[in-house]
């Protein structure tokens, strides 16, 4: 697998469509978080996208868009909604995410 450099993880950020295999945002994660804090008005949180046995996923967000980019990353403006099909894939993502600052 080819090593990312930061500045590709931060355009695949800027599409919450992609997603960025977590392992690949560790070694850059002090410079990730400077640049996210002073680039948002508010702390960026490692939205984890996928999860397997062998890897996680994510992408980078403002915390105050948290939930607008789970529904924008599963394509339902109703994904809070209980009666959602993407219902599970929310509380998923809203369990596994974290605030980069404790990545």
């Amino acid at each position: 697998m080819k090593t990312l450099k930061m500045y590709e993880i931060i355009e695949y950020c800027n599409d919450l469509k992609n997603s960025v295999l977590i392992e690949q945002i560790i070694p850059y994660k002090k410079s990730l978080l400077t640049y996210y804090t002073n680039y948002f008005t508010s702390e960026p949180i490692l939205m984890v996208t996928a999860v397997f046995n062998a890897a996680q996923y994510g992408v980078i967000v403002p915390a105050n868009e948290f939930i607008d980019a789970i529904c924008e990353h599963l394509n339902d403006l109703e994904c809070m909604n209980e009666d959602s099909g993407n219902y599970a894939e929310y509380e998923t993502i809203c369990f596994n995410s974290i605030p980069l600052s404790k990545l």
